[in-house]
């Protein structure tokens, strides 16, 4: 996607900043840094005071962190949606509106949940208790209590498949051995959407920085968004080694309760922002520019401010709105999405694909951008990555094209299936993201701030932009999953 990079900083061009920045007191925008423009095509220069007044208020101390589904990413999200009508696109929430609201009801669970073991006819032996946190995490809950017979599956075994699991057992899963986890959740999700209650699996221990992150928490409820029901799932519980090997003994007649303190529903709501520049001849084709507007706003007293992740995805989409809309009309519509509480489960962007403002068939591609804010050490300083690179041609003709970009240096990430793109990849449109998220240490930490940022770098990486998203609006290619990488 990024394309038309200026090598040269020479003698600076200004352009006007828009006039709705929200507080004075902000910190000062430095006025002398240079504007990168692209002589070639003559499009409009990128305001590199408006890139860093719009960073700098996200990130800021006004907001909060932006935290999820709170009364501060709704005053992002207006903040947003004053800037696209001055920057002059229309509305494309729906009903005239530049912003959709979307209901979103959850349950927490309290505490740390306990599994209870129990033997039929031995009176004697205490039950096994196992908690959270301890000798075992559990990483899906979506009912308590649960009370289900144990049943025990052997997938060394050559017959052993998910047709033998009986409806509402625990199931004791025990996989082969070097299964990794990418696998893991693979096999796991025919037994989890079957006929089991509760899937219990063996925790290996490269996976052990994995118990310890989950057993921080407690286990995550699923989310109602909207009318949509969560689909009924299998708990899953992860287990030490040891603990799964004492397990694996319990006789056929075990039952397996499983109880945790569960709060009633309660309802809050998120915010999506979206806005069009229409199209001309093909205006019936949408190329949607997005990213996530949330971060983690407060926890524990202190503020996440999401500087690169994500109010430096936020800024770019807002100010190619600002470059583009400022350009001779497309041929194809120009739609950008600025999405909510992506942090809790990109829930905004589920919620619009449950309730589209437009066809979801007419959307081309969606270049999603997440977390541009400084430079990744494994690229050349003018690159930038796109996640699931070898998924499509989406990004090899982009790069044919002009565009600096690569596939992603950090695969063991996952970051394609990490952002919203994901949630839009899974409904078959082409989605991917861009990114120079180098893997630094402040990312969900405090520290992600302003401060941080590396605006040249930033203004760079925005402006390599313009030129290949300009071609893909005026152009007839539609790219396409490569056969068998379709999610």
């Amino acid at each position: 996607m990024l394309a038309l990079l200026l090598s040269s900083f020479g003698a600076a061009q200004t352009t006007t900043p828009d006039q709705s920045q929200p507080s004075p007191s902000r910190p000062a925008v430095h006025s002398h840094r240079p504007v990168i423009r692209d002589e070639a095509r003559a499009t409009p220069p990128l305001c590199a005071s408006c890139v860093q007044a719009n960073l700098t208020y996200l990130a800021g101390p006004t907001l909060h962190g932006r935290g999820s589904g709170t009364e501060d990413e709704h005053r992002a999200a207006q903040f947003i949606a004053r800037k696209l009508q001055v920057y002059g696109l229309t509305p494309a929430a729906g009903d005239e509106q530049f912003i959709q609201t979307a209901a979103v009801r959850s349950r927490e669970v309290i505490g740390n949940p306990t599994l209870t073991v129990e033997t039929a006819g031995n009176v004697s032996a205490r039950p096994l208790v196992l908690t959270h946190g301890k000798q075992v995490v559990m990483a899906g809950l979506s009912q308590s209590p649960i009370s289900a017979p144990l049943q025990k599956l052997d997938l060394n075994e050559e017959k052993a498949t998910s047709e033998e699991v009986a409806s509402g057992v625990a199931l004791l899963l025990k996989l082969k051995p070097g299964t990794s986890m990418e696998e893991a959740q693979r096999i796991l999700e025919p037994f989890r959407s079957g006929k089991a209650a509760l899937v219990i699996l063996a925790l290996s221990p490269a996976a052990q920085g994995m118990f310890e992150m989950l057993a921080q928490h407690p286990p995550q409820m699923p989310q109602q968004i909207g009318n949509d029901t969560p689909k009924a799932r299998a708990a899953l519980v992860l287990a030490k080694q040891e603990t799964f090997d004492q397990l694996w003994t319990k006789p056929a007649e075990t039952t397996v309760k499983l109880r945790a303190q569960i709060t009633p529903w309660k309802t809050a709501h998120t915010w999506n922002v979206l806005g069009k520049i229409e199209g001309t001849t093909e205006k019936e084709q949408i190329v949607l520019l997005s990213a996530h507007l949330d971060h983690l706003g407060v926890e524990n007293g202190e503020t996440y401010p999401g500087a690169d992740d994500d109010a430096s995805g936020t800024t770019a989409v807002m100010e190619l709105a600002r470059v583009l809309a400022k350009e001779p009309k497309p041929r194809r519509t120009i739609i950008v999405a600025l999405w909510g509480s992506e942090e809790t489960g990109m829930v905004g962007s589920r919620y619009f694909l449950q309730n589209p403002t437009f066809s979801l068939n007419d959307i081309v591609a969606n270049l999603e951008f997440e977390m541009i804010g400084r430079p990744d050490a494994k690229l050349k300083p003018d690159e930038l990555w796109l996640s699931g690179w070898e998924r499509s041609n989406l990004g090899p003709e982009l790069a044919q094209h002009g565009a600096k970009l690569v596939g992603d240096p950090h695969p063991a990430e996952k970051f394609f299936t990490r952002s919203d793109n994901y949630a839009l990849a899974k409904e078959g449109i082409v989605a991917q993201t861009v990114s120079s998220f180098g893997l630094h240490k402040d990312y969900h930490q405090p520290t992600d701030t302003v401060a941080k940022i590396d605006f040249q770098h930033m203004d760079r990486a925005i402006a390599s932009m313009i030129g290949p998203v300009t071609w893909l609006v005026n152009s007839d290619f539609k790219p396409e999953w490569i056969e068998g990488q379709r999610p």
